[in-house]
């Protein structure tokens, strides 16, 4: 059930950010994506009604009347589509003269027809014909017209009084944009989906590698404590089978086993045994000794010479500045992955470690 559980809450906690980011990016595209429409339509717009103009133009430079010139316009855009954008022509004066429902040519634009909205600046659509000056904007009808906004792009043409309009529809645009935003959701939810599936499994094989890996890791640790409680067990042995009274000397047959140290303290000689040693010890190229009593003193011999002097069933050569007496070690720990640490008493001012390369030897001495 934990396991279950953790893997929910990280589901869900990566499933939130994934939401929030993918929420966040698809309102910006969106966002982008309709700008970029409106202003496609209004280029689109400035481009049609300008090169339109351009050849109204040229056919007015090449000697036609400007009655035929207007009628094959009217010919050219006559019951084209005016839903979603349609081309007409006005003269200065707000009259229609060409538009693709030829029932409205001839009609005339007044103020309260419609607005006209450039930027920041509003005008109404009739002061824009009267400019004769090139212009886009947005068109709004009034609510009795029943006609919907439009985007409007004016261009004079010259050598005449007429202004041609290029008209895009922003309810079929705001169509186009509804639609835009509906094929961004369903992208969003389904790209969202995807990735939340994606992490999903993720999760699980990367959880499923964590807990192969600390099963192992636990399982190397007991193995470990095991040996470390064998360790101790076997220590705990030893100690309670020592004799304080004997240091084992009537079982030692070999003449270079030193049954007592001999070393000075200030003016005084003073021989210790051996039992009453708890370790010795090298500091600054000087080696010492520490009795069980807590009592220091320094000794001329090398940790080397002392090392094959004592009871080799008693002392051990821990390592370069430590040579124990069994009698001192309280407890063993195990220190990182591979060392031991022996707690001494009386305490050690340094750290007694065995390495990874003793380990075996010392536990084959702690259970002779």
């Amino acid at each position: 059930m934990k396991k279950i559980k953790l893997y929910t809450i990280t589901f869900l906690a990566v499933g939130v950010v994934i939401l929030l980011i993918s929420f966040f990016s698809f309102q910006y595209l969106y966002r982008s994506s309709r700008q970029e429409l409106f202003n496609s339509k209004l280029e689109a717009g400035k481009r049609e009604s300008r090169e339109i103009g351009k050849l109204l133009e040229l056919q007015l430079k090449s000697g036609l009347s400007k009655q035929q010139v207007i009628q094959n316009l009217q010919n050219s855009i006559v019951n084209t589509d005016t839903q979603s954008g349609f081309i007409c022509m006005y003269n200065q004066k707000g009259i229609e003269l060409c538009h693709p429902n030829p029932a409205l040519v001839g009609q005339v634009i007044d103020k309260s027809n419609s607005d006209f909205i450039s930027g920041e600046v509003s005008s109404g659509f009739i002061e824009i014909l009267n400019s004769g000056k090139e212009n886009t904007g947005v068109r709004n009808f009034s609510k009795k017209s029943g006609r919907s906004s439009e985007i409007v792009s004016v261009f004079p043409v010259a050598g005449s009084d007429w202004m041609l309009a290029s008209h895009a529809n922003t309810k079929v645009i705001e169509q186009e944009i509804s639609n835009l935003y509906l094929r961004f959701l369903l992208i969003f939810i389904l790209a969202t989906l995807v990735i939340l599936g994606i992490s999903f499994f993720l999760i699980r094989m990367i959880y499923k590698k964590y807990e192969s890996y600390k099963e192992r890791q636990l399982s190397d640790l007991n193995d470990e404590v095991n040996a470390l409680t064998a360790m101790n067990t076997q220590l705990n042995l030893i100690h309670s089978n020592l004799n304080p009274d004997n240091d084992g000397s009537d079982d030692q047959t070999a003449e270079n086993i030193k049954k007592r140290i001999i070393t000075y303290h200030k003016d005084e000689l003073i021989s210790l045994e051996t039992s009453e040693i708890a370790y010795f010890f090298l500091e600054n190229n000087t080696v010492y000794i520490k009795t069980h009593s807590g009592n220091q003193y320094s000794i001329n011999s090398s940790l080397d010479e002392i090392a094959k002097m004592l009871d080799q069933f008693k002392f051990y050569r821990a390592n370069r500045q430590y040579v124990v007496n069994i009698s001192s070690i309280t407890n063993i720990l195990i220190y990182g992955k591979n060392q031991l640490k022996i707690i001494v008493t009386p305490t050690s001012s340094d750290d007694i470690l065995i390495s990874k390369n003793k380990v075996a030897e010392f536990k084959k001495w702690l259970e002779q």
